[in-house]
């Protein structure tokens, strides 16, 4: 990929949903420039995924997004604006001054780009320029932000019907759910209504159908179907059934990563008891593994769990295949979720329900 490779155009050719789905899809790595009246904004992809954003809007500064959020009070916003000099940052700043420590600061961050793409997503009106480059600014940090999520987020914002009527363009298209979309929401965690409209379109309809069957009104049915186009969880009919092979290892990748998800709280719970405890701690997962239901016990056959409790993906996989499933994704996430509430329950057993607490808020909602 050339580093000086870049297109452009206008907003009214487009939509800034319709920009990054593009983008996501074929796992860019850029930089997408818009430009309206009286501000400029910059939202940074690595491989398909937002990292970072930022904006020339004085309100969108970072200073402003703490004040507005309650973690700065207006006498420290004052105080660091007064300190603020030409070329210094102010997130160093602030934490110079004792307002923010590091950890904080990442956290502030990540407000600060999720609410500048939030604002991107609505643009009706301006330019765009996409730069194909594998090389950002010095100063731009890569953040865990979460790309599909962050999208779905922004469309739903939108009250435009002018934007929405783009986005979805006729009602005699036929949609239908991808392959793999099913798998995807697990990590996506997609809102009631957006599961009820992804599930209307398990099988191919039109928008008009789906705006007849939804129970939403019309206007949030098709706002909904935007969003879910835009993180290519649903498209046209014919483009969602091509190439079925290359989905279903997409599908696999996926339920990888999400058990992987698993893996990363199971390792840090492991070390929180072992901190507590020591060699006992082998013990202490057998107590967990005897709370597994009879039904779901048979699918951690052949894993051994001392390695940080980590579930052998491969193994789990075949398992779960062998017991002659028909929805082996599901049953996965059946045996990591029922594993996790194993290690709550023995926890709150053993050492009270302050330090159930304590693990249960590393796992993220839905988990």
């Amino acid at each position: 990929m050339s580093d000086s490779l870049s297109i452009q155009g206008t907003l009214a050719e487009t939509t800034v949903p319709d920009l990054f789905r593009s983008l996501v899809r074929s796992g860019e790595t850029g930089i997408v420039s818009l430009e309206a009246i009286g501000r400029s904004d910059a939202i940074y992809f690595h491989e398909g995924r937002i990292v970072f954003a930022s904006s020339s809007d004085h309100d969108m500064g970072l200073g402003e997004i703490l004040l507005r959020s309650g973690e700065l009070t207006l006498q420290q916003y004052n105080h660091a604006m007064d300190r603020l000099v030409v070329q210094r940052r102010i997130g160093a700043l602030l934490c110079e001054l004792g307002y923010l420590d590091p950890d904080g600061l990442m956290r502030a961050l990540e407000r600060q780009a999720n609410a500048i793409v939030l604002n991107a997503i609505r643009y009706r009106t301006g330019s765009y320029t996409v730069e194909f480059s594998d090389e950002f600014p010095p100063e731009i940090v890569s953040l865990p932000l979460n790309t599909e999520r962050l999208i779905l987020d922004g469309v739903q914002a939108i009250e435009y019907w002018s934007l929405i009527s783009r986005g979805v363009a006729r009602v005699d298209r036929i949609l239908q759910q991808v392959p793999g979309a099913d798998m995807r929401t697990y990590a996506i965690e997609l809102t009631d209504d957006e599961s009820h409209v992804l599930n209307l379109l398990s099988d191919p309809g039109t928008i008009e159908e789906i705006c007849a069957r939804s129970y939403l009104s019309n206007f949030i049915t098709c706002r909904t179907v935007w969003a879910l186009m835009s993180v290519n969880l649903i498209a046209e009919a014919a483009e969602s059934t091509v190439n079925e092979q290359r989905a279903a290892e997409e599908t696999e990748y996926e339920l990888e990563a999400f058990v992987e998800r698993y893996n990363r709280i199971f390792e840090s719970i492991f070390r929180i008891v072992f901190q507590r405890i020591g060699d006992h701690i082998y013990d202490f997962m057998d107590r967990v593994v005897v709370r597994m239901s009879p039904q779901t016990l048979p699918h951690l056959a052949g894993m051994n769990l001392v390695n940080e409790a980590r579930i052998d993906f491969d193994q789990l996989l075949n398992n779960v295949i062998a017991s002659g499933t028909s929805d082996y994704p599901a049953a996965m996430r059946n045996v990591l979720k029922e594993l996790l509430a194993g290690w709550l329950s023995e926890i709150r057993t053993e050492f009270g329900p302050e330090m159930e607490a304590e693990v249960r808020a590393m796992a993220p909602r839905g988990m």
